[in-house]
C-alpha cells in the first residue's frame, strides 16, 4: 500500500532539497549515496524514496527550483524602475544576494550539472542562458555608444557573470564586505572598464593588422 501524502508534503520536499544540496556540495554528486542523503536529512532511505524516486531526481528538482527562482528575481530587477545602469546595479545586487544565501546550491550547479541526463541538463542550461540574456541585454542597453559587437558583448557578459558566480570559492557574506557592498564593487569595476574601452573604440576589438603586399603581387 502506498504511503499517504502528509499535509506538509511540499514543505518536507523543500527541506530535503536544501539539506541534500549541502550534502552534494560537501561530498560531490558522484560521492554521495542515497544513504548519505538520508543521513543528511535525518530520515530513513524508505522515507526519502517516498518524496523522491532517485538521487538524480533530487539533483534535477534542486537545480530547476533554484534557477526558476533566480530567473524570476533577476528578471524582476532588470525590468524595475530607473535607467539601464540603475537596473543593472539592482540586478547585480539581486544575483549576489541569491548566491550569498545559497552557496551549496551554487556549488552543486557549477560542479554537478554534468551528472544529469541529456534532457534534464538541457533544461537547466536553457534557464542559465535566460539568466545570462538578462545581463547581456542590460549591458547592451548601457552601451549607448554601440562599441560592443556580438562577440565582445558575449565576452563582456560572461566575464562579468564570472565575477559574481564564482565568489563561493572565497567570499564570506558575513565578513567585512556584505553582499550589497560586493555587488556594488563588482558593478563599479565592470562599468568603469566598459566605459573606458579603448579611447572610445570598440572594446576588446584589436585593430586588424594591415598586410604589406609584395611588390608586383596581384590583388
Amino acid at each position: 500500500m502506498a504511503r499517504p501524502q502528509a499535509a506538509n508534503y511540499d514543505e518536507v520536499r523543500r527541506d530535503i532539497l536544501s539539506r541534500s544540496a549541502e550534502v552534494f556540495a560537501r561530498k560531490g554528486y558522484a560521492g554521495t549515496s542515497i544513504a548519505d542523503l538520508a543521513t543528511g536529512n535525518g530520515v530513513s532511505r524508505g522515507l526519502l524514496y517516498h518524496y523522491f524516486t532517485s538521487k538524480e531526481a533530487i539533483l534535477s528538482e534542486m537545480l530547476n527550483t533554484h534557477l526558476d527562482a533566480m530567473l524570476a528575481d533577476v528578471q524582476a530587477a532588470a525590468t524595475g524602475l530607473g535607467d539601464a545602469e540603475a537596473r543593472f546595479r539592482a540586478t547585480v545586487r539581486t544575483m549576489v544576494r541569491i548566491n550569498a544565501t545559497s552557496k551549496s546550491l551554487q556549488v552543486v550547479l557549477l560542479t554537478d550539472l554534468p551528472n544529469l541526463g541529456d534532457a534534464e541538463r538541457d533544461c537547466i542550461v536553457e534557464k542559465q542562458r535566460s539568466i545570462l540574456a538578462v545581463f547581456r541585454d542590460l549591458i547592451r542597453e548601457i552601451d549607448t555608444d554601440g562599441r560592443l559587437d556580438q562577440a565582445t558583448l558575449k565576452a563582456q557578459t560572461m566575464m562579468f557573470i564570472g565575477m559574481i558566480n564564482y565568489t563561493y570559492i572565497w567570499y564570506d557574506p558575513d565578513g567585512p564586505v556584505g553582499p550589497d557592498a560586493y555587488a556594488d564593487m563588482a558593478a563599479d569595476t565592470f562599468l568603469a572598464g566598459l566605459r573606458a574601452g579603448s579611447g572610445g573604440t570598440a572594446i576588446n576589438r584589436p585593430a586588424r593588422p594591415r598586410l604589406r603586399r609584395p611588390a608586383g603581387s596581384l590583388r
